[in-house]
């Protein structure tokens, strides 16, 4: 976006004033205001005309201007980045699934988080984050990540939670490391995928566990011997309860 004056003689056309530009997606906007004619006395704010044309200018371009930046955002709370390979996109700007050799030189999966220039973190000479599932589990990461991510772009509270609340899926590593292994010639070995599944095996784990548990059969009840005083009891107050109802009908 810009804002540009033009005085007499400036503009091939001959124009005189603001004109105001912005471009981005398919999108060039183009607006002039001019200062051209009888009333404007001045070139300057000293003529209120002139200053109520700058004005319409600045607004003009403070409005283009804050569009533009709202559609740059959305491109980066929901696009990955023209740059990102297959497979290691999660659907913005700035996180990747990666494969990485450590310092032994072993293959291992994490999360890359690349800071935006001009970051509102004071991270020094760190632009980029590597996190991996040696230490933590897959849910633990991926919340990790997200959260440096949202604070690093300062996203909206309801874009945050909706990328915490949609994690990608582990099998998207397994399909990275073929592609990697088929179109790089990475070489990247299967149990560098083990930590990246052990949250998953943990709740396959624990869900059969809760099946085996639902479907023991709970121990019959022993039979309770009959209490005989307290059959004759009942038999003797019947007993009772009958002689008088016959007496009391003759």
């Amino acid at each position: 976006m810009s804002i540009k004056y033009y005085g007499a003689g400036e503009h091939p056309s001959g124009f005189i004033g603001y004109r105001v530009t912005v471009a981005y997606s398919d999108k060039n906007h183009q607006k002039y205001f001019s200062t051209r004619g009888h009333q404007f006395r001045y070139q300057d704010d000293r003529c209120p005309f002139f200053k109520r044309q700058r004005l319409r200018a600045e607004l003009q371009n403070a409005t283009w201007g804050a569009e533009s930046d709202w559609y740059q955002y959305q491109k980066i709370v929901n696009e990955n980045h023209p740059s990102t390979g297959p497979f290691h996109g999660v659907g913005v700007h700035g996180i990747t699934l990666q494969f990485k050799r450590d310092r032994r030189g072993k293959w291992e999966a994490g999360i890359e988080i690349n800071a935006p220039k001009g970051n509102n973190l004071k991270l020094g000479k760190h632009q980029h984050f590597f996190y991996t599932f040696r230490t933590r589990m897959f849910s633990e990461v991926w919340e990790k990540c997200v959260t440096l991510w949202a604070d690093l772009n300062e996203v909206l509270a309801g874009d945050r939670e909706r990328l915490l609340n949609n994690p990608p899926l582990p099998q998207q590593f397994r399909d990275l490391r073929r592609h990697l292994n088929e179109n790089r010639a990475a070489d990247i070995p299967v149990e560098a995928l083990r930590p990246v599944f052990a949250e998953q095996r943990q709740k396959i784990a624990a869900e059969k566990q809760l099946k085996e548990i639902s479907y023991k059969r709970m121990a019959e009840p022993a039979d309770v011997p009959e209490d005989d005083s307290l059959t004759s009891d009942v038999a003797s107050w019947f007993k009772s309860e009958l002689e008088e109802w016959k007496d009391s009908s003759r």
